[in-house]
C-alpha cells in the first residue's frame, strides 16, 4: 500500500469563522504540484507540471495555462499565490485535519499565500520573504525525486481595485448566483497576475447589496 501524497492545506479565520481552505499536493513520481480549493467540484484544479507546461482544467478543458516563471532570486521560484480578503471567513465549519489555518482580526489586510519552488539546497531553517517582506511560514513539502521542496508561506497585503471580464453564466447558473449573492453566500475565485505576473487565486465574496436582477 503506497503512502500518500506530501500535502499542504490552508486558509484564514477571523472571529470563528473560516474560509475555504486550498491544498497544495505534490507529485507522487515527478518534480509537480497539484492546487484544489475545498468546495469546488473535483473537475478543477491547477496542475504544475514537471515539463513547466502550467495549466488550469474545468470539467477536462484547459481554460488557462502559462509556462513556469522564472526564478525570482536563484534557487527560488514563486509559482503562484493564493489571496483570501477576511470577508471570505465566513463559514462556522470544523476544518480539514490537518488544516492550517491563520488567525486574523476582523479589520486585517488580505492574506496573500505565496507558493514558492525551491531548488536543492535551499535554507530550509528559513523561508523565502522573512526578512524582506516579514513572511510567516506555513509549511513545507518535498518535491519527488529530490527535487527541492514546495514552500508556503503568508503576507498581508492590500488589493489594489481592479476590473474583470468573465465568461457569461448561463440563466440557471445567473438565477442561482444572484439568489445566492443576495444571501451574502456567493462565493468565487477568479484569476489575475501580480505586477511580475505570477499567477493570482483571488478569493472574493459577493456584496448583497451590488446584486442586480433583470
Amino acid at each position: 500500500m503506497t503512502s500518500a501524497s506530501p500535502a499542504l492545506q490552508f486558509g484564514i479565520q477571523v472571529g470563528g469563522q473560516r474560509s475555504y481552505t486550498w491544498r497544495i499536493r505534490s507529485g507522487a513520481k515527478d518534480p509537480e504540484l497539484f492546487v484544489e480549493r475545498e468546495n469546488l467540484p473535483p473537475t478543477v484544479h491547477l496542475s504544475l507540471h514537471a515539463s513547466g507546461q502550467w495549466h488550469m482544467k474545468v470539467r477536462r478543458r484547459r481554460v488557462h495555462q502559462w509556462p513556469k516563471p522564472a526564478e525570482i532570486t536563484p534557487g527560488y521560484t514563486r509559482a503562484l499565490a493564493i489571496v483570501q480578503p477576511v470577508t471570505v471567513a465566513m463559514f462556522a465549519l470544523p476544518a480539514p485535519a490537518g488544516a492550517h489555518l491563520l488567525e486574523l482580526p476582523a479589520d486585517a489586510e488580505s492574506t496573500a499565500f505565496d507558493v514558492w519552488i525551491e531548488r536543492p539546497g535551499a535554507d530550509l531553517q528559513s523561508w523565502p520573504g522573512r526578512n524582506a517582506d516579514g513572511t510567516v511560514l506555513v509549511g513545507r513539502i518535498p518535491l519527488a525525486g529530490g527535487a527541492g521542496t514546495c514552500c508556503v508561506v503568508s503576507r498581508q497585503t492590500a488589493i489594489t481595485p481592479g476590473s474583470a471580464t468573465l465568461e457569461r453564466p448561463t440563466d440557471q447558473q445567473l438565477t442561482w448566483m444572484q439568489d445566492t449573492a443576495a444571501k451574502g453566500r456567493l462565493y468565487c475565485t477568479i484569476i489575475g497576475d501580480l505586477d511580475d505576473k505570477t499567477l493570482v487565486l483571488l478569493d472574493l465574496r459577493a456584496d448583497p447589496s451590488l446584486v442586480r436582477r433583470g
